[in-house]
This record gives structure tokens, C-alpha cells and sequence, in this order.
């Protein structure tokens, strides 16, 4: 599988045009990328001699620079390298460097993966004689490397969905690893690491390690937000409160990737410094800080340098299940994130393109994208958080709000271990609330927790203050979906992370942050 005339155009507009070689943003070449040692040789010599300060380069010039190598020169001199380097500088035409450049990329990726068992006679066919192979090869060189590669995951994709088993099977003795429940129990093990609002985690458990939660909300109700501030509690074990004045430790130091699927880095940098600092995001826009502004501000650079390492940012615009799980995956094993989210599983159209011709419904898509967040909890042992859209009857108000409410069907939650669908309180509800409950201070933000695998607490309301400028939230209360307290509703102490050497280090930084002028 090759074309005789690529190496030929490569090689020769090298040695018109070694500048190609420093283009490393648009041509990414090796010797690996030529399948002939006598190639792979004179790819060296003369990606060498251009470091050397050539700007054209000779077959004598590479003639010469083979004296020195036994192994090279011999083999130079057996295949008569002279002239084939004649032949490359007369017929090569630089202009095209780019076509043939493309063309090699293509046929060692298609060399690639039938050495990997793949079939690629759909892409080239290197039968002539053969008829097909006239339109395939035809196709060939219009077809991009994400194409290809493309054609090949959606395969995957397909064979993943058709043929995976929805739950493994497994059997055993009530009693064989009982003893491991225990010692969980003890030590808190199925207990997560706390998110925003403590009765939200004392009926969710915390951030789950292996779980998918979805919290669903209608467009600027503070899904995103919320979505960052839970991120910036893992990430981030202080932040400044302004009732006491100070830094004092209130979240984790975890290592965090938040994805962001509508914002730009700016945007989401400003929530940060909101969350951290207290300083409302409005007043991040317009500077002329005041003094002790100035002073939270640099406080708040001196925990993002100290913790730089604990929060990633990553855009993706146009997500497709198969990048979603690149990224994922890639940081996860590369930077050691264990807490994830995702904002936010919508049909964009690379996604729809991802699934061209498999004539799947939106809601199957929906689906599929939250089986792929659930399975990456599970393989990598990971806390995934991501939320959803509502449909249009999604924030109408009957009883509690429930998987009818999200957009793109119900079966979006199948595969979630926690559902939440966040809201604005309505008029009456507050009324409610003011009146029977004689709620003092009165909640902008309820959660109805529909879902919770494995847990004593669902069909819940969770009444809150979420101050959108500061990303921070305040639950308040509980209720159950008829707005009656929860009276056997408590607390359970939250279980510290910290060992006692790792606590007062911190406490120690905390105090450097907090006299920092």
C-alpha cells in the first residue's frame, strides 16, 4: 500500500525547501513516516543538515554527510543514491509539497492500521485491475485524516453499542466481601467529598468516586455556575469569606477537570475569582479596584499559583463521544484528575455528524453520550458531574420535578446514579414556605432530587440561597415534594480528608495567604 511517487516529492522538496521542516504547526514529519531505510536515512541527513544551517541542500551535500555513518554510506552507495537524489531534486515539485505531504500522512495511517487488523480496502485499493478500485481511491484523495479516522471510531462506537453488555454479570456469597463493606462503612469510604450546600450532600453522599450525577436547569437558572463552584470546592481548600474577613479552609485539594462546552477561558477565570475572592463577577469586569479588593485579588493569585495543578480548564465547543472520552480519559491518566465535569450533554453537530447514516433519534444520542460519562466514571474510578437542558414544560410546577422534565427524553438518566432538575422558587412556593414553614430567610433556588441510586433520600426538595455573583450557595432547608419538612432529616458530620501533618501545612498556607498585603 504506497505510492512510489510520494517519498520521491517529500525528499526532493526537502532538499529544495528544508524551511518546510520548521513549520512544525502544519507538517509533522520523521523518519518513522517513510517505510525504507534508505528513506529513513535521507530523512535524517537532511532534517540534519538544515539544523546545521542549510537552506538548500544537494545530493552531494547528503552524500557527503554519509561519510562519516559505515552503515548509511554503504547502504547510499548500494542503491545508487546519487541518482535517485538527482531524480528527486529534477521531478519534485515543492509548490505541492502540501498534497504529497497528505497523501504520505493518509497511506501510513491506512499502513498502520492493518498492521492493527483493521480492514482498509474501503479507503485504498491497491488493486488496480480491480474496478472498485477506481471510485475507492477516487474517494481517497479527498478524505482528510479526521475523516478516516472518524469512519473508524463511529465502527467502534457502533460495535460498542450493539454488542456490549448493558451490566456485567457476576455471582457470589452474600457473604464474601461483607467484610470489606464494614471496614468501608468505618472509614468512610462511600461517602464523596463535599459539593456546594450541605444538605444537598448529606442526601446525594458527597462527590461519588465511579458515579455520574446529572443536574439539570433551564438556561440561567446557574447550572454552570453551580457546576464551577463545586469544581473550585475540590479543587481549592480556602477561599475568603467575608462575614470573618479572612481566608479560612472550607474545601478539598483535589484534582479537577471542568469542560466547558459554551464558555470561553475568560469567563470561566472571572467565576473563579468570584468564588475565591467573594468579589461579585460584575465587579471583576470594570477594575478600578478598591484597597482591600487589591489586596483579596492577590490573595486569591496566591492560591490559584499554590494549587495550580488541582483545576483544568478544557473548551469544547463541538463535543463528540469520542472526543468527550479522549479528553476525559487523557487527563485523567496523564494529570491525575479523579473529579470531572462536564457542562453540558446537548446535541451539537459534530455529534449528529459523529452518527451520519445510523438514523439514530436525538433521544438515543442523549443517551448514548451519558452511557460513555457513566462508563468513564466506572472505568477510571472517577466523580463525573454534567447537567441538561429542560424541555419547554420543564419548569412548570406539579409536585416535584422528575427525568419527564429534560430535554431529549427521560432516557438521558437511565444510566445516572443522582438526578437533580434546579429551579427558581414560584410565587405561591414562597408564599408557602413563608407562611407554614416560617421560613426566615427566604430561598431563590430549589433542587428536586429525583434520583438517588442507593441512597435513603429522593422525591426531596432542597430549598437554598444561591448568590449567583460569588458562585456561593446556602441550603436552607428540606422538604418533601408536597412542601412538608423532612423532620427526621439530620445532618451527619462531614468526614475530614486531611491527614493531621497535610492539615497543618495548610493552615500554615492559609495563614502566609492571609497576611499577604
Amino acid at each position: 500500500m504506497e505510492d512510489k511517487n510520494i517519498p520521491i516529492q517529500i525528499i526532493g522538496s526537502l532538499m529544495k525547501h528544508p524551511q518546510f521542516l520548521s513549520q512544525s504547526d502544519k507538517y509533522n514529519l520523521s523518519p518513522d513516516d517513510f517505510d525504507t531505510k534508505l528513506y529513513k536515512f535521507l530523512f535524517r541527513a537532511i532534517e540534519n543538515l538544515y539544523k546545521q544551517g542549510a537552506n538548500r541542500i544537494a545530493p552531494a551535500d547528503i552524500e557527503s554527510y554519509f561519510q562519516t555513518i559505515e552503515v548509511a554510506k554503504t547502504l547510499f552507495e548500494r542503491e545508487n543514491g546519487v541518482e535517485f537524489l538527482q531524480d528527486c531534486e529534477y521531478l519534485a515539485d515543492d509548490g505541492n509539497f502540501d498534497v504529497y505531504y497528505k497523501r504520505l500522512k493518509k497511506f501510513n495511517l491506512l499502513r498502520e492500521l492493518s498492521k492493527e487488523g483493521f480492514q482498509t480496502k474501503e479507503f485504498y485499493n491497491p488493486n488496480l485491475a480491480d474496478p472498485a478500485a477506481i471510485d475507492t481511491n477516487a474517494r481517497f484523495e479527498e478524505l482528510e485524516i479526521s475523516d478516516i479516522i472518524d469512519e473508524y471510531k463511529k465502527k467502534i462506537l457502533k460495535a460498542e453499542k450493539d454488542f456490549s453488555p448493558n451490566e456485567a454479570t457476576e455471582t457470589r456469597s452474600a457473604f464474601d466481601g461483607m467484610e470489606q463493606v464494614l471496614i468501608d462503612a468505618e472509614e468512610g469510604n462511600d461517602i464523596g467529598l463535599p459539593l456546594q450546600g450541605a444538605i444537598f450532600n448529606e442526601v446525594v453522599a458527597g462527590a461519588r468516586k465511579g458515579c455520574l450525577y446529572i443536574r439539570s436547569a433551564a438556561s440561567s437558572v446557574g447550572k454552570s455556575r453551580s457546576s464551577v463552584a463545586d469544581c473550585c470546592l475540590l479543587a481549592f481548600p480556602t477561599r475568603y469569606e467575608p462575614a470573618q474577613q479572612k481566608w479560612v479552609q472550607t474545601g478539598s485539594c483535589q484534582k479537577v477537570l471542568y469542560i466547558a462546552t459554551e464558555q470561553d477561558f475568560g469567563e470561566i477565570q472571572r467565576m473563579i475569582l468570584s468564588y475565591l475572592t467573594a468579589m461579585p463577577e460584575n465587579r471583576l469586569r470594570y477594575g478600578n479596584f478598591n484597597k482591600d479588593e487589591n489586596r483579596r485579588l492577590r490573595q486569591a493569585m496566591a492560591v490559584l499559583e499554590k494549587y495550580k495543578d488541582n483545576l483544568f480548564l478544557v473548551r469544547m465547543p463541538n463535543p463528540t463521544i469520542a472526543l468527550i472520552k479522549t479528553i476525559i480519559r487523557e487527563n485523567c491518566l496523564t494529570r491525575g484528575i479523579e473529579y470531572v465535569a462536564y457542562d453540558y450533554i446537548f446535541i451539537g453537530p459534530a455529534l449528529l455528524a459523529e452518527f451520519k447514516g445510523f438514523a439514530l433519534r436525538n433521544d438515543e444520542l442523549l443517551l448514548m453520550m451519558a452511557t460513555a460519562l457513566k462508563d468513564l466514571a466506572v472505568e477510571l474510578n472517577v466523580f463525573i458531574l454534567t447537567s441538561t437542558q429542560l424541555n419547554a414544560k420543564g419548569d412548570e410546577n406539579e409536585n416535584i420535578r422528575n427525568e419527564a422534565s429534560l430535554a431529549g427524553g427521560r432516557a438521558t438518566i437511565n444510566k445516572a446514579d443522582v438526578g437533580v432538575i434546579m429551579a427558581r422558587p414560584t410565587k405561591e412556593e414562597l408564599e408557602i414556605l413563608g407562611r407554614d414553614l416560617g421560613a426566615i430567610e427566604l430561598p431563590n433556588l430549589v433542587s428536586d432530587v429525583y434520583k438517588v441510586r442507593s441512597g435513603q433520600y429522593t422525591q426531596v426538595r432542597i430549598w437554598s440561597y444561591m448568590d449567583l455573583g460569588i458562585l456561593r450557595k446556602k441550603d436552607l432547608f428540606i422538604t418533601d415534594a408536597r412542601l412538608q419538612p423532612l423532620n427526621n432529616f439530620s445532618l451527619t458530620p462531614e468526614i475530614a480528608d486531611w491527614e493531621e501533618d497535610e492539615y497543618r501545612d495548610l493552615l500554615i498556607e492559609i495563614e502566609r495567604i492571609n497576611e499577604i498585603k
